[in-house]
């Protein structure tokens, strides 16, 4: 009796990782169209002090804890929005503003120490303008909507570089503007700094630092207030170790970051160590198939 293979049942759904590479440093900075995005991470740690004795522009010292979710999604071809903090090559943030780092940002959101409070919702579109096997380019637009703070804009040009499919340096700027109560917009400038590798397919490791230009009252006196009497120059260091794993059709990345997001601060006058102000940061990001095809832009 001849055997035969018994006919396929139903459509198998294609895994995540057909999609968007498992590698972590081989992967485009959006999605692939219809993917969505799942993010979850939880931030502890301590800051010692205030900047100049500013209480409103950083929030909170001593012990903070917050918990964050967001989501994502690519509605077109190479064009991604979402409710979330997470970036491709942009997250942890460098920005010390308004959170000093310590998340308090998402769709859903919440402080748990010093006090348990909602947090802001920052809504973000990006597209993908140049989109090489080694080179990779967007432009970011992302809006705070403020619940617990005031209203920021960051418009962002990200870069990530690719060598060898195994090794990817994440680089470009970003200008912040935020609202304050006491007078005129601060604006800053962000500059990261990110080398990333994968040791196998599934495990990569993450090198942060970079720079933050923060209240740029002496560049553009018109426009910035002057709040701190800045601007003041803040060099972060950090390091993230994470795991992509597969769950049936899905895709997932766990990982822990370890970070001191004011590392070295410096002004024209004087300058400092603060690695007594750090935070550790334990999160999730999944991913979902393909579950639409769209219409490419």
């Amino acid at each position: 009796m001849e055997e035969t293979e018994p006919p396929p049942v139903g459509n198998m759904r294609r895994r995540a990782s057909e999609f968007y590479d498992i590698r972590y440093a081989n992967r485009d900075l959006v999605m692939p169209r219809g993917m969505m995005r799942g993010t979850f991470d939880t931030v502890v740690g301590r800051r010692v002090e205030n900047t100049s004795g500013a209480v409103e522009p950083f929030g909170p010292i001593g012990t903070i804890s917050t918990m964050n979710f967001g989501v994502a999604i690519s509605l077109a071809q190479d064009f991604e929005i979402g409710f979330s903090r997470y970036r491709m090559g942009s997250f942890p943030t460098i920005s010390i503003y308004p959170g000093f780092g310590f998340g308090g940002e998402g769709l859903i959101t919440f402080s748990l120490s010093p006090d348990v409070k909602f947090g802001d919702i920052p809504v973000y579109g990006r597209f993908q303008v140049l989109d090489r096997e080694n080179v990779k380019m967007a432009f970011d637009a992302v809006f705070r909507i403020p619940s617990r703070t005031r209203f920021g804009f960051l418009g962002g040009v990200p870069l990530r570089f690719i060598i060898d499919e195994q090794f990817a340096f994440d680089t470009g700027v970003e200008m912040v503007v935020d609202d304050v109560s006491q007078g005129p917009s601060v604006w800053s400038l962000n500059v990261p700094f990110k080398f990333v590798a994968n040791a196998t397919d599934e495990l990569f490791i993450k090198l942060l630092s970079g720079m933050t230009f923060f209240d740029l009252s002496q560049t553009i006196r018109t426009f910035t207030s002057g709040l701190i009497q800045g601007p003041f120059y803040f060099i972060p260091l950090g390091a993230e170790i994470g795991y992509t794993v597969e769950a049936k059709a899905t895709m997932m990345d766990l990982f822990v970051s370890f970070n001191f997001p004011t590392f070295y601060g410096f002004t024209t006058r004087a300058s400092e160590l603060t690695p007594e102000t750090w935070q550790v940061t334990i999160g999730f990001n999944v991913y979902s198939p393909v579950l639409f095809k769209g219409s490419a832009l």
